[in-house]
């Protein structure tokens, strides 16, 4: 994992955080910078980041503060740059939005991403998915909605790292978020977990159609990689 430089790199995003005003307490993200030290996995426990605007579409219609809490247990898998296999050992990653109404009542929503490599289940699990719900949400007032723990969809896994980014790039506004992606040392945070993460995953899908030593007949679009995947650095 390189721990001394994934230090280094959750050091960085915490600044960046709190220099934008998204987070008042980055104490989640010194502890975890802490058990690196001393393992190669952490656990990240309710990091909260400020939603500065709520989106449009929000039901209910009268929410006034919003913000996202994000819990990542982790321990990774060391693998070099030429093995494609799981880069995950175990994983425990879920973002919670809790907001408040004008009467001052708070509301919940939950995603969740979920490593299941069991083939115990009754139904198909891709090991890495995102399944909205979850333990958040079974004790709230639901009225006429109806939560179902499918589709469960396939997503690569993400670190402490990727999933601040995950929430960035989805909660806060593009202007907002783009000026913080070209920070230099947070595009090297991400790109970092990304080629740790991500990279094997997408081969690994790739390989399935693509044998490695016999794609240069291919017709490549360069710029559909970030029309499928808009975060991903180069």
């Amino acid at each position: 994992m390189g721990e001394g430089i994934l230090s280094t790199e959750i050091t960085n995003v915490s600044t960046i955080l709190s220099q934008k005003g998204l987070c008042d307490d980055t104490g989640p993200l010194q502890k975890v910078i802490g058990e690196l030290k001393k393992s190669q996995s952490y656990n990240l426990q309710r990091l909260e980041i400020k939603i500065d605007k709520v989106p449009n579409n929000t039901r209910p219609s009268n929410i006034k503060l919003l913000k996202a809490i994000l819990t990542v247990q982790i321990s990774e898998n060391i693998c070099s740059d030429t093995q494609i296999q799981n880069p995950v050992n175990s994983c425990n990653f879920s973002v919670e939005l809790s907001g408040k109404n004008e009467k001052g009542d708070t509301v919940h929503s939950n995603w969740h991403l979920d490593f299941d490599n069991s083939d115990t289940n009754e139904y198909i699990h891709p090991a890495f998915h995102l399944t909205y719900g979850g333990n958040v949400m079974k004790n709230t007032e639901l009225g006429n909605v109806l939560l179902l723990p499918t589709p469960r969809i396939p997503y690569p896994p993400m670190d402490a790292i990727l999933g601040i980014d995950f929430v960035l790039s989805n909660f806060i506004k593009k202007d907002v978020y783009n000026k913080i992606k070209v920070n230099s040392q947070y595009m090297a945070a991400v790109k970092r977990s990304q080629q740790r993460l991500w990279r094997p995953y997408m081969l690994a899908l790739a390989k399935h159609w693509c044998d490695f030593k016999n794609c240069s007949h291919y017709v490549l679009d360069n710029s559909f990689c970030k029309k499928l995947h808009p975060t991903i650095v180069d």
